[in-house]
Parts: structure tokens; C-alpha cells; sequence
């Protein structure tokens, strides 16, 4: 994966995609509620393609004795991130990484893999390959949950997806010009499944109890777990 983020970006990135997805906030407060565990557990978490951190931030919020490994390909992302949490930087390690190399370890296994808006990057076959890898750096009974973009099956369907869209960004405040960019950067670099053959791959890697847990148009968050 290419470094897609530079500085200025970067800088800029936390306005931009709450202005860009819908139920963005909304978004990062399921995934963790998602979390089958108890704010007084010890947890290991994985943020795979954390950008700015801002799910991290949210999971060190909810669970005080958690610790996240957060790992992302732009360099200039992960500095924004580390300076979210530069008063619980004992709690949180970025590693700038491709999420197409080996994860990280972590003794015993992570208790959560989560990600957000990242893994739409990936082909099938990538994204395959690395459920399944998320699947073994979990621990029995762990969860991973992914929040990315999907695609209807329908044509017609997932255009009228794209024309809503385009509309929320309208109301956001951006140009018809910055719209049109961007949507032609969505269509060249994200590869958006459907609801059913993301379930089908997650439950191909191994996940059980797998679901589409919230979608919204284009936009969906998927949740599975270790035997």
C-alpha cells in the first residue's frame, strides 16, 4: 500500500472524514461498544491502519486499562496520532508499518483487532489473506471488527449510494470540484465488497458469530470472533 497521507493531509484528516462519512462519530462509538469485555480488564488491542488514532483514542476512553498497538503506513499520520495521546503514550505503541507485513506479536495473543476505514484498500485476495492472520494473532475468545466501505450488488442501487453521498459532502461545505476528485479517488483506490462476501471471507478465515453489525448506505461494520 502506498503512502496515500502526507503531512498536510494529515493535519487535516480529522475534519475531513467526519465531513466526508456519515455517522462517523457514530461509527467509532459502536466499535467499541462492540468490545465483549469489562472496563477492568487488562486488554491487548491492535489498530490496524489507525491513521490519526482516532479509534484508538475512543477505546483508550471506554476501557482505562487497556493498551493499543496501533500500526499505519503514512508516517505523518501516526505523528498526529502520537500527539493525541502524548499523556498516555505508556498506553499506546505506533509502529509504521504496511498492514501487508507480518502483525505485530504480542505475548498470548491480542484480546481485539480492530480497524477503521482501512482495509477497503486491500483486494480480496489481500484482504483475505490478512483476516486470516488476524485470526491467529487473536486470542480464543478474541474479536475483530472492521469498519470500511461496501458496495451493493445492485448497480443501480449502490449508484443511488454514490449520489447520496455526493450530496452529504455537498452539505459539508465542499465543491463540486472537491467532491469530483474525491470520488474518482474512491472509485480508483478502494475495493468495496458486498455485505456478503466480506461475511463469507471473514468466515472463511475462521471468525465465528460473524455479522454485519450496522450499514448505512455504502458504509458498514463488520464484527467476528475466535473460537
Amino acid at each position: 500500500m502506498e503512502n496515500r497521507f502526507k503531512a498536510e493531509e494529515a493535519g487535516r484528516y480529522d475534519d475531513v472524514i467526519r465531513r466526508r462519512v456519515p455517522l462517523y462519530n457514530e461509527i467509532q462509538t459502536l466499535m467499541v461498544s462492540l468490545l465483549p469485555f469489562s472496563k477492568k480488564e487488562y486488554l491487548r488491542v491492535l489498530d490496524l491502519g489507525c491513521g490519526t488514532g482516532g479509534i484508538s483514542v475512543a477505546l483508550l476512553k471506554e476501557f482505562p486499562l487497556a493498551r493499543v498497538t496501533g500500526i499505519d503506513r503514512s508516517s505523518d499520520m501516526l505523528a498526529v496520532a502520537a500527539a493525541k495521546v502524548k499523556q498516555t503514550t505508556w498506553r499506546i505503541d505506533f509502529i509504521c508499518q504496511d498492514m501487508n507485513y507480518p502483525l505485530p506479536p504480542v505475548e498470548g495473543g491480542f484480546d481485539a483487532i480492530i480497524s477503521a476505514f482501512s482495509l477497503h484498500y486491500l483486494n480480496k485476495d489481500e484482504k483475505k489473506a490478512l483476516f486470516s492472520k488476524c485470526h491467529d494473532a487473536l486470542k480464543p475468545g478474541g474479536m475483530f471488527i472492521d469498519a470500511e466501505a461496501v458496495i451493493s450488488p445492485s448497480a443501480k442501487v449502490y449508484q443511488l449510494y454514490m449520489e447520496k453521498w455526493k450530496d452529504f459532502q455537498r452539505s459539508n461545505g465542499f465543491s463540486e470540484d472537491e467532491i469530483g476528485a474525491h470520488m474518482l479517488k474512491f472509485v480508483r483506490d478502494v475495493k468495496p465488497l458486498t455485505v456478503e462476501r466480506q461475511v463469507c471471507l471473514m468466515s472463511e478465515a475462521g471468525f465465528i458469530d460473524v455479522e454485519c453489525y450496522f450499514k448505512y448506505m455504502n458504509w458498514a461494520v463488520f464484527g467476528g470472533h475466535k473460537q
